[in-house]
């Protein structure tokens, strides 16, 4: 994925509340968050998780981004699910029971791939295929790239609207009415700038035969030149490449973000197994442990060890 998923997962951490309605999800949501948990801070494959709450229930909807998926895809959508429930279930106290890992909906986001429709689901089967119960997984499928500019136009917010360059339908018009659609729904200058960026990311993948990458720069250029001069990274992805600039953008903030992914998975399953929230020394404590940590590291431990123990390594005299 690279650079498509570096840029998705950017975005999307700033269009939650956006992304769960265009799923139009039948759940009454009262608010919408991100969860990290060690798996998504540490293993790669796995994308995003997002927490929904309402009606005093917790749901949590994990997001995949595939580009070209084969014919490995129900497989890949288990996979990374159960790897989710054994991290969730690895964050919590053996006491607690499974009530407290809250129940997961799955979502596959096709960039691009065959021709032939997707069907709105997709299944992976775990018992013999003659069984009347089905037992397994199911799994949303939303193939943003067979979708038409104007459904993913009706769709709230801006979030969606970086999938246009992609759809099946899309027009030199059609980029022209999406730039001034961002610009009447999102009034900042730097995230409108963000996800100019991300459209034009996108459109390097091409799933029908047309890039629109410079239907994209002179639109901008010409109806949005204030977001250029407001933001870095679009500068940078206009004047040195998309490949360049995205590395030179983008991906500035990625180590600095593994290292705020670690402390945030660390303090979030140290609350849970306390069952409160950790003051400011414990806070600070973690955050001293943290950044000493790598990937590996982080994850032995919450896996390893035990409540006490892990409370002990966390907040013991040698964190400071």
């Amino acid at each position: 994925m690279g650079q498509y998923d570096i840029a998705l997962r950017h975005i999307a951490l700033r269009c939650g509340d956006e992304l769960a309605r265009g799923l139009t999800l039948a759940f009454a949501v009262d608010s919408v968050s991100w969860v990290e948990t060690q798996l998504t801070a540490l293993e790669r494959r796995i994308d995003r998780v997002l927490e929904l709450r309402g009606g005093g229930q917790r749901r949590l909807v994990q997001l995949e981004f595939i580009v070209a998926p084969g014919n490995d895809l129900a497989l890949r959508m288990f996979e990374y699910a159960v790897l989710l429930v054994l991290s969730l279930r690895a964050a919590v106290d053996p006491g607690r029971g499974d009530g407290a890992i809250p129940p997961v909906e799955s979502v596959a986001v096709l960039l691009s791939g065959r021709a032939a429709p997707w069907p709105l689901e997709g299944q992976f089967r775990t018992n013999w295929p003659e069984s009347e119960r089905f037992c397994g997984q199911s799994f949303r499928i939303e193939a943003v790239y067979q979708r038409k500019v104007a459904e993913l136009m009706a769709r709230p917010g801006v979030f969606w609207l970086v999938f246009t360059p992609l759809a099946v339908d899309a027009t030199e018009g059609s980029i022209r009415q999406v730039v001034e659609e961002i610009r009447r729904r999102e009034p900042r200058d730097e995230q409108r700038a963000e996800l100019y960026a991300v459209m034009q990311v996108l459109a390097e993948l091409a799933p029908w035969g047309h890039t629109w990458h410079k239907e994209i720069r002179m639109r901008v250029q010409e109806l949005d030149q204030q977001s250029i001069l407001a933001s870095e990274t679009l500068r940078e992805v206009f004047e040195q490449g998309i490949e360049k600039g995205m590395e030179q953008g983008v991906e500035k903030g990625i180590e600095k973000g593994r290292r705020q992914g670690i402390e945030e998975m660390l303090r979030g399953v140290l609350a849970r197994r306390l069952r409160r929230e950790l003051n400011a020394a414990e806070q600070a404590a973690v955050a001293n442990r943290a950044s000493t940590l790598g990937d590996s590291q982080a994850a032995a431990a919450v896996f390893e060890l035990d409540t006490e123990a892990l409370l002990a390594w966390l907040l013991g005299p040698d964190a400071e």
